[in-house]
């Protein structure tokens, strides 16, 4: 009897750990390997950091242009996955992506969140059904041969402002990319001959694909400036997700 009660209690305790993973922020399920991001992770990945409501509200809006930040809903990961914190309207919508490790914000208009931003929900609800990050690849590969997903199919703008990127391998190291922010427009399936790009310069590809996207990154002294406004929220996010330089 004693055991029973024992293993009942145990068993609530991390049911109760799990639901408020988002809300304490600091809580961790005791079945996930221990992360090196300073906070809790996403389906156990460490690939996956969460982050405090507000900090990722303020981070996912951190990627479209000032005028906009006011009337953009906005998505954040919690432990079921991506879910609306503020709905203003459907004109754009912000989140922060995890795909793969690659933690960014971005920001869609009305057709990238129709055709794009799946993209981003059901590879979060893939990894929460504990498959791999090959599995996930393959599985949104395949749903754009499917039929599942579509390419744009009108001429639309995605923002990524942010001079916020981080790369995060399975073991949970932390890499920082070059500040780049920019905007990007759909061109599916076009390569750089096609639109005269090349990486790095004025406009280029960022892949060939449905999902390919036209990169015009940001002037000189336009990227400078959004860096400088953007070191209050660098510091904070780095402390959440555990990069530090020395590392």
């Amino acid at each position: 009897m004693w055991s029973e009660t024992t293993a009942r209690r145990r068993t609530g305790a991390t049911a109760l750990a799990i639901v408020g993973l988002i809300a304490t922020v600091s809580a961790q399920s005791t079945d996930a390997p221990p992360p090196r991001a300073a906070g809790p992770v996403f389906a156990h990945s460490r690939q996956y950091p969460l982050l405090a409501r507000d900090l990722e509200t303020e981070l996912a809006l951190s990627a479209a242009p000032q005028h906009l930040r006011d009337s953009a809903t906005v998505l954040v990961l919690e432990a079921t996955g991506y879910v609306t914190a503020m709905r203003r309207g459907d004109a754009f919508t912000c989140m922060v992506s995890r795909r793969g490790g690659d933690l960014f914000p971005v920001c869609w208009d009305a057709e990238g969140v129709r055709t794009l931003l799946p993209l981003d929900v059901d590879d979060a609800r893939f990894r929460l059904e504990g498959k791999s990050g090959a599995d996930i690849d393959r599985a949104l590969t395949d749903g754009f041969a499917s039929g599942r997903y579509h390419p744009p199919s009108r001429t639309g703008i995605a923002y990524m402002l942010s001079p916020l990127r981080y790369r995060i391998d399975e073991g949970g190291r932390v890499v920082r990319t070059n500040p780049n922010p920019h905007l990007m427009f759909y061109g599916p399936n076009l390569t750089d001959a096609d639109i005269g790009g090349r990486r790095g310069s004025v406009a280029f590809m960022n892949k060939v694909g449905p999902d390919g996207m036209i990169i015009v990154p940001v002037g000189q002294q336009e990227r400078e400036a959004i860096v400088h406004d953007s070191q209050s929220l660098t510091e904070r996010l780095e402390r959440a997700i555990g990069y530090s330089a020395e590392r």
